[in-house]
């Protein structure tokens, strides 16, 4: 049995892709769709665990959420951590996937984590 299932199988969003998908329908101003819907973009990695964390997702750090978001096959496009300090929050980690869609919810449904 999937242990990933086991630990997120009582929620009601099973997968990390549908968790964010549920987090980026919200619309908050910390995560956000590109114009075509294509790549996520998000400036406040602490926020995005918690609110993984709410849903029932044991994203701990920044490690585990990058963890995630391979395991799952999303591409890292640019990544903030890389910057200087940046007390106004204005640099963005961009994250893509050929599967995850923003007109397209039923997409997130079909990702799968990818085996070691």
């Amino acid at each position: 049995m999937d242990i990933y299932k086991l630990i997120t199988l009582s929620q009601p969003f099973a997968t990390f892709p549908q968790a964010l998908y549920k987090i980026l329908s919200e619309g908050h101003a910390w995560i956000e769709w590109n114009k075509d819907g294509s790549k996520i973009r998000y400036n406040d990695p602490e926020r995005l665990m918690r609110e993984l964390q709410a849903l029932g997702f044991k994203a701990q750090d920044s490690a585990s959420l990058s963890k995630n978001f391979n395991d799952y096959g999303f591409k890292r496009l640019s990544d903030a951590r890389k910057s200087r300090y940046d007390p106004w929050r204005n640099n963005w980690t961009v994250f893509a996937h050929p599967s995850f869609l923003r007109h397209d919810p039923d997409s997130a449904n079909a990702i799968q984590r990818r085996r070691a």
